[in-house]
């Protein structure tokens, strides 16, 4: 199966040479020619290409990277932001550069769009909008962003999917597989990172980005959960006019969140904003467990009124009601200093090994968050602590799933954001509360009774089969005298290893038995003779050598 899946792979592959040389090209030129050498793909490039690195500018790790998926295109960057929000895994030098990748592209021709939206809609342009800019708003790898006006008066931005973009993405992405499997070949120091399984779950991922529908039912469902937040606007979703390659929502008119002049010179409420931004953050992780999963300032913007608008929910993020509970748990260690409970939740979480040294652990995590102890919430980033936290677990194989940090590093994002707007914003103290009330809900009579109802179902099923597997047990065990019988391959080997050994030391004494016998007879001059020798005494010396040269099992 390894083989013929290789196969697959190497076909694909093939069928993309040329992307393929231009991706080796790239990183050599940036100075990775090492490990293309490294992996055993130096004889797709001329030498002059392969030892032409970036070594004269003296850029580091992190820049490289940065610059060679910039110019790699649209699959790389967003590689690199994926990576970015993985301090886990990757060094914080590689991050700092990694953070300022930009999904900022050529836009494509107003012909180009407008055929797609037609295309998709079935209709000219002009029959669903009245207005229809040319000059788009944004112009980023997956799609591109356009003001427009419906025909009955809403403004509206349109975002259309770039054409082809499915086929660069599969075609990057089979490419990535083929490097992922020869980086775990041959960096055998990178298998802990699981190379493979990272670039599967990437994909996985991008592919909800490639299909507007799917953002569409994120901002549905984000709208409802946080439908008792006034003070948060999700913009509307016009689903008549909204395909998988087309997404009409409304225009929200307001401050960008990242626009830090325009903020200091406006006259609004501050503290609130960031308030109302934390609470609703918190609400939707603890509360629901689905939330925004790319919250930078970019897409959070300020409406009259102190209101907070968020867009472009294309990444979201998930966690399971055990995940939440966790989360909650983890959380409020950290406000009680509870460092063995917050190590022990890590280890439940993460795919541990189960000869972790658990005591090593919980000593330097407590070493490295110490700095922290005795501090107000208002001077700690939680999300920080968190992921310093996180970085330990991974030396101890804990390895934390990628919707977790998304959650730890959107905290330090919300921390942040928050304290650009309030220097005196304590996120922790309102989500505080929140916590409270959830890990109370985890040890209330209703939770209590739905989780022995889940239990009673397990058990039922279990007794349904038991009675059946202890009767054929006992006949089995009646029938070879309750004789108990072990298989197992190593004992199975162990067995036959101590056969042959025998054997072995059988044939030898049987050889020197007959070589002595042999030697004895020499001196006898009874019997017959063979030349000088009575043929008795040869007869046993040959056999005994025989045996002791035959080869056996």
């Amino acid at each position: 199966m390894g083989l013929v899946r290789k196969s697959i792979q190497i076909s694909r592959a093939m069928k993309s040479a040329s992307r393929f040389k231009d991706i080796l090209s790239v990183l050599s030129r940036h100075g990775f020619g090492d490990v293309i050498e490294r992996m055993g793909l130096g004889g797709y490039l001329p030498r002059r290409v392969l030892k032409w690195a970036d070594a004269d500018s003296g850029k580091n790790l992190g820049e490289r990277m940065r610059l060679a998926f910039e110019e790699l295109g649209p699959t790389f960057v967003k590689l690199g932001q994926v990576l970015s929000m993985r301090p886990d895994l990757i060094p914080e030098q590689v991050i700092d550069e990694l953070v300022k990748l930009q999904d900022d592209v050529q836009p494509l021709p107003f012909q180009t769009i407008r055929e797609v939206v037609e295309s998709e809609l079935k209709c000219p342009i002009q029959n669903v909008f009245s207005m229809f800019k040319e000059t788009p708003l944004a112009s980023a790898s997956i799609g591109q962003v356009h003001h427009a006006r419906l025909k009955t008066g809403e403004d509206v931005v349109v975002k259309v999917l770039r054409p082809e973009i499915r086929k660069i993405i599969e075609r990057d992405i089979n490419l990535m597989t083929l490097m992922a499997d020869l980086l775990e070949k041959y960096f055998p120091e990178l298998r802990v990172l699981n190379p493979k399984v990272f670039v599967e779950e990437f994909f996985k991922t991008l592919k909800y980005e490639l299909d507007f529908n799917i953002e569409a039912n994120n901002i549905v469902k984000t709208e409802k959960n946080l439908a008792e937040f006034e003070g948060v606007v999700i913009p509307k979703v016009f689903r008549q006019y909204s395909t998988e390659k087309v997404l009409v929502l409304e225009k929200l008119e307001g401050i960008r969140l990242n626009d830090k002049e325009t903020i200091a010179r406006s006259n609004i409420d501050k503290k609130k904003i960031a308030e109302i931004g934390a609470r609703a953050f918190l609400y939707s992780v603890l509360k629901y467990g689905f939330f925004h999963g790319d919250l930078h300032g970019g897409n959070l913007f300020i409406l009259p009124g102190d209101k907070l608008g968020i867009i472009d929910f294309g990444i979201v993020g998930r966690l399971s009601q055990k995940s939440r509970d966790q989360l909650a748990t983890m959380v409020w260690s950290l406000l009680q200093e509870d460092y063995e409970t917050l190590c022990y939740t890590y280890a439940d979480l993460g795919s541990s090994d189960t000869s972790i040294d658990f005591d090593s652990f919980q000593r330097e995590v407590r070493n490295v968050l110490s700095p922290y102890l005795g501090l107000s919430l208002d001077e700690v980033n939680t999300g920080r602590v968190l992921i310093e936290a996180t970085k330990v677990a991974a030396k101890y194989n804990i390895r934390v799933p990628g919707d977790w940090m998304q959650v730890f590093r959107a905290i330090v994002t919300m921390e942040g954001m928050g304290r650009m707007l309030d220097p005196d914003f304590d996120m922790m103290s309102m989500g505080e509360t929140l916590i409270k009330d959830l890990i109370s809900i985890q040890t209330s009579p209703s939770r209590l009774k739905n989780e022995v109802f889940k239990m009673s179902k397990d058990v039922i099923a279990l007794l349904d089969v038991l009675p059946r597997n202890i009767r054929w047990g006992l006949r089995k065990l009646a029938r070879n005298d309750y004789a108990i019988e072990f298989k197992s391959p190593e004992l199975a080997r162990i067995n036959t290893q101590i056969d042959r050994g025998s054997r072995r030391i059988s044939r030898a004494l049987a050889s020197t038995g007959l070589m002595i016998a042999g030697a004895i007879l020499m001196h006898s001059d009874k019997g017959p003779q063979w030349g000088d020798y009575p043929a008795g005494g040869v007869v046993l010396v040959v056999l005994g050598v025989y045996f002791a040269m035959r080869p056996g099992k």
